[in-house]
């Protein structure tokens, strides 16, 4: 009997362990979907500043 409770407090700890670790990961996901959402946002509002007539144009 005792080695069956044993046994599910470490599942049950492990299970935490592995929904914490994918919560970090869906966070880390996240984030970096809307940063990058941001710096695409932000090159395509660059580059048709750049296109328009009478603007200054950047070279490389």
């Amino acid at each position: 009997m005792g080695s069956g409770i044993e046994f599910f407090s470490s599942f049950l700890s492990y299970l935490l362990l592995m929904v914490i670790i994918v919560i970090v990961a869906a966070l880390g996901f996240c984030v970096g979907r809307i940063l990058r959402k941001r710096k695409d946002s932000k090159l395509i509002s660059e580059s048709s500043a750049g296109d328009r007539p009478g603007s200054a144009s950047k070279t490389d």
